[in-house]
């Protein structure tokens, strides 16, 4: 990431389908009803109006599959928006235990400041509500719903519109 990218970071679970996937023997599984990146095509469709918008993985699938796997999950057009993610296999054991123990607001404010980008959103179920009180970067999905809100797809489109042309 550069420091003028308009970035969107993507969590999956609770995003792009249910927040009911787990690792199993033959890979990762949805059990809820719908299918694994079920909403990824309403994000797509989305982003077709932002074209300038990169997409940073903050999601657990880094961490459990690695970065190239997890970004291969994505649809193809999401997958050529895709430039980073929070974790990195190069951060040191020491950065891994304490990356463990981080929010997922604070593991995003960590690659912000890596990045030194100023214009980004966060788009993330935060199932332990993670985020502080009256910051508005954080586009808070149903863990059940996800992108399939159509308050949610309404509301990230408004705060990439916002991003696009800050005021």
């Amino acid at each position: 990431m550069r420091p003028d990218d308009v970035v969107l970071f993507l969590d999956f679970d609770g995003v792009l389908h249910p927040n009911a996937a787990f690792r199993s023997k033959r890979g990762i599984e949805l059990r809820a009803r719908g299918e694994l990146m079920m909403y990824a095509g309403i994000l797509q469709v989305i982003l077709g109006d932002f074209p300038c918008v990169k997409i940073s993985l903050s999601t657990s699938w880094v961490r459990v599959l690695g970065y190239r796997r997890a970004r291969a999950a994505l649809p193809a057009g999401l997958q050529e928006r895709t430039v980073s993610s929070t974790w990195h296999t190069r951060m040191r054991d020491t950065a891994r235990e304490g990356y463990d123990l981080f929010t997922r607001f604070e593991q995003i404010c960590g690659a912000v400041e890596r990045a030194g980008i100023t214009r980004w959103i966060a788009l993330d179920d935060d199932p332990t509500f993670s985020w502080p009180a009256g910051d508005t970067r954080l586009v808070r999905c149903d863990p059940y719903l996800g992108l399939g809100s159509e308050s949610t797809q309404y509301e990230l489109r408004t705060k990439l519109s916002l991003l696009k042309h800050p005021q």
